[in-house]
């Protein structure tokens, strides 16, 4: 008998969906996949962490110091440089990996944890290398600036709006990273395309592309609110959630302006050929 007097039987086949039934909204499906895919995030997560470890080291190391009151801001972003710097050869393309997996999970689409992660972060290494190298050096000329501008902006008014001006900017830079792995692991393009692409849709969608930047912040205040819970799930569930929001945060925007575009020019491209060939077909026959 399965279930019990046919009641939790789950081996019957389910009502299924209607086909005229509304789409759900983004927001419920973002929990449904969160939901089916929560073991795999956690795996996903270890590995993605084990990959970042010297960062993540310095992330636990500088919060429990800022936490006690130990150390400034200041001091904390710069051990996570630090940190950054010792990662440089194994965080781009561990993001690159771990990226695509998450961007799968976005869609709904199948994705192998560890064989996906592996093989995304080899073939995106050179690109990705390139965008750690690169992120490292802007991190310090902005870190550099805002040290320079802060201790200025004491004495002249002016050096406060030009500190404000450098965060701003540095604002708009950590919003290109929303866009700037998935683009990498999504389409051939070069490294001048992926930051001109991940700039033209930060700009397009500012302000709800700065909402979900407040929204990870809020999510991350959360874990960390009890900053010794946050340091322990941090291995396990942080990153790969405030990953997962991003990438599940990002995918429509992609879809609608740049997949949807391909997908419509290559099957233009194909009817093109399809017509030619059968025009060449009718004249040999003629």
């Amino acid at each position: 008998m399965a279930g019990f007097f046919g009641f939790f039987d789950y081996t019957k086949p389910g009502p299924g969906v209607p086909k005229d039934a509304p789409p759900k909204r983004r927001i419920i499906v973002f929990f449904e996949v969160f939901s089916r895919k929560f073991w795999r995030l956690i795996r996903l997560n270890m590995i993605y962490a084990i990959s970042c470890l010297p960062l993540l080291a310095a992330w636990v190391i500088g919060l429990l110091a800022f936490a006690d009151g130990k150390t400034s801001l200041g001091e904390f972003a710069f051990l996570l440089m630090i940190g950054y710097a010792i990662n440089i050869f194994t965080i781009g393309p561990a993001t690159a990996g771990f990226t695509y997996v998450l961007r799968n999970f976005s869609r709904e689409e199948h994705a192998w944890v560890w064989s996906d992660f592996k093989e995304h972060a080899l073939k995106n290494y050179k690109q990705a290398f390139i965008v750690s190298l690169i992120d490292l050096v802007v991190a310090v000329v902005m870190y550099v600036n805002l040290q320079f501008y802060t201790q200025l902006a004491a004495q002249n008014f002016y050096y406060g709006i030009l500190k404000y001006i450098v965060l701003g900017m540095l604002i708009l830079y950590i919003i290109m990273h929303f866009y700037i792995y998935q683009l990498m692991v999504t389409f051939q393009l070069t490294i001048k395309q992926i930051f001109k692409n991940a700039f033209i849709f930060t700009m397009l969608k500012l302000p709800r592309n700065f909402g979900m930047l407040v929204l990870c912040i809020i999510v991350l205040c959360a874990f960390y609110y009890y900053y010794i819970v946050g340091i322990l799930l941090t291995p396990f569930l942080v990153l790969s959630t405030i990953g997962f929001m991003i990438n599940f945060y990002v995918y429509p925007t992609l879809k609608k302006y740049m997949i949807d575009k391909v997908e419509e020019m290559e099957n233009k491209t194909e009817e093109t050929e399809n017509h030619d060939l059968e025009q060449g077909s009718d004249d040999v026959t003629a």
